[in-house]
């Protein structure tokens, strides 16, 4: 089979498979090809050689700096020990109200029924350190971790 390539064409055509050989991409034909292309043609023939001893260095990515760790390792301590106040507090006013006393009239709670403001400012800071804890779990979720 011949094939005919355009005589405007065939600058951009050896260029091309130059680039695929240099890559090491190209057929065993097309290797012959340019071969046979470099011996008649010695200006090709010197930048082939050249271009095959270039050696392209990806340059390794720069080392991780010490204080951008420390700044990671700082942020990550302050998001779990914000997560274990916000916990606590949580757990602490949801059952202060709850508390209860016991003696010689029985046991009776010490909010519960008597101070229902107390009550439902304890319960409110319940309900919002609830809501907080319920937010940086989510923002650890959609992190995946």
């Amino acid at each position: 089979m011949s094939l005919t390539i355009p005589t405007d064409c065939v600058p951009e055509v050896i260029e091309d498979l130059t680039a695929l050989m240099l890559a090491g991409e190209a057929s065993p034909g097309t290797r012959r090809f340019l071969a046979a292309h470099a011996g008649a043609n010695p200006a090709f023939a010197a930048r082939l050689e050249g271009a095959a001893n270039l050696r392209f260095a990806v340059p390794p990515p720069p080392p991780a700096c010490a204080d951008e760790e420390l700044q990671t390792l700082n942020r990550v301590r302050q998001f779990t020990l914000l997560r274990t106040i916000f916990t606590a507090a949580g757990i602490f006013f949801t059952l202060l109200p709850l508390s209860v006393r016991g003696g010689s009239a029985g046991v009776e709670f010490l909010f519960l029924g008597k101070q229902p403001g107390l009550v439902h400012a304890f319960w409110s800071i319940a309900v919002a350190s609830w809501v907080a804890c319920w937010i940086m779990h989510r923002q650890i979720s959609k992190r995946g971790l």
